[in-house]
């Protein structure tokens, strides 16, 4: 089960070490439009349909904030059944949180800055920094 995800009632995401992951990270910009836990699962799911994801054999969740972990089974030969499985899970969690079974944690998910730090403060208006330096961050 995801680090941030809460299943309220009822049993949970059964975790294996064979397990592989899928990660999900987040931007400064998705955030803005992530204010609920409906609008995180929906781009969760967007995510995963696109393909714009990590995958690893340890969850990146536990280590690190502005990422969601997906559990896969090891069982896939191709990343395609990966995804199909990773995609029915996070309809899943979708299904529970629009049901009120269960909750993501944004606050613990975004509560420290993410990895680009001059890019995170100049968009916090945290201090003056010129355009020209955004666009090479950006870049």
């Amino acid at each position: 089960m995801s680090y941030y995800i809460t299943i309220h009632n009822g049993p949970g995401v059964d975790e294996s070490p064979e397990n592989t992951w899928i990660n999900i990270t987040f931007t400064i910009k998705d955030h803005f439009y992530l204010r609920t836990d409906g609008a995180l699962i929906c781009f969760i799911i967007e995510r995963i349909r696109e393909r714009k994801f990590k995958v690893s054999t340890e969850p990146m969740d536990r280590k690190a904030r502005w990422c969601i972990s997906i559990p896969v089974s090891k069982l896939h030969k191709t990343m395609g059944g990966a995804v199909a499985d990773a995609l029915q899970l996070a309809e899943w969690y979708r299904f529970q949180i629009l049901n009120g079974n269960a909750s993501i944690n944004r606050k613990l998910l975004f509560d420290r800055k993410p990895f680009n730090e001059a890019l995170w403060l100049a968009e916090m208006n945290a201090y003056p920094i010129s355009t020209s330096v955004i666009n090479y961050l950006v870049k």
